[in-house]
């Protein structure tokens, strides 16, 4: 059976991604730790859009390749895989819980590459497939307060778009994602509250970000930016020089940690 996987489905911009193709008669295959709520979504999808749908529950920071096996095993050509899985941490780097800025990078980015290696053969093979990697609008710029968050979806960029060259003659598409900040779970599990100082000016939602994705699953970008808004700022900031950028976010994650701890 050929489907669309997708990572970190449990909730956010990953359920309303999968979401984004169910409701286009595509069959999922869900990954997330909670497995509850992968069952949850799996009975609505099933329910509201007569797909197939299938979940994994596991902690792909200790065995990534646990998702290809089990794919493997249920035969199923996973042709999308969405690598969406991660999560952020605020606050300054000194300060912070090494495990867990050392638990982001595993996530954010072994995991991502250990998944993306194990389905890029089988798509090789198939002569065809894409990779849709969750980035971030931190993907193309520093950030202070954020230092180790900003750093890995720096890597998923460069990771993706070498990738994306190497596969070029292969029909295989290789894109990124990359969501302004959303109104969603990420600030609680990173160190704050769902809203912010972002939410304010430019709220996004995780349906937002999502709808931006599909997009690049129906054309041939490299990447896109989710919110004009976030596109004018974006490609402001790249126009500065590197240590004027960072001071620039840092400023405006410094309000953000001045609005949480008020």
């Amino acid at each position: 059976m050929n489907v669309v996987l997708v990572t970190g489905a449990s909730s956010g911009i990953g359920k309303e991604f999968a979401r984004e193709f169910a409701c286009r008669g595509y069959n999922l295959v869900l990954v997330a730790r909670r497995a509850e709520l992968l069952e949850e979504i799996r009975k609505e999808f099933v329910e509201e859009y007569k797909v197939n749908v299938d979940c994994f529950a596991c902690d792909l920071t200790a065995d990534p390749k646990a998702v290809y096996d089990f794919c493997k095993e249920k035969e199923y050509e996973v042709s999308v895989l969405i690598n969406n899985a991660g999560y952020g941490d605020y606050g300054n780097f000194i300060d912070s819980d090494l495990d867990k800025a050392l638990g982001m990078i595993e996530l954010n980015n072994k995991a991502l590459v250990a998944l993306t290696y194990y389905f890029i053969k089988d798509m090789k093979n198939a002569g065809y497939g894409h990779v849709i990697n969750t980035g971030s609008v931190a993907s193309l710029i520093p950030g202070p307060y954020m230092a180790v968050y900003y750093a890995t979806k720096a890597f998923v960029m460069s990771f993706s778009m070498a990738l994306r060259e190497e596969l070029r003659d292969d029909n295989i598409k290789v894109s990124v994602l990359c969501p302004a900040p959303t109104r969603s779970d990420f600030w609680k599990v990173a160190n704050g509250e769902t809203a912010s100082i972002y939410d304010n000016v430019f709220a996004r939602t995780s349906s937002d970000a999502a709808k931006t994705g599909y997009q690049l699953f129906t054309s041939n970008k490299p990447y896109a930016i989710d919110g004009i808004q976030y596109k004018i700022l974006i490609n402001v900031a790249r126009h500065l020089p590197l240590e004027l950028c960072a001071r620039a976010v840092g400023f405006l994650q410094s309000k953000t940690k001045k609005k949480r701890n008020g």
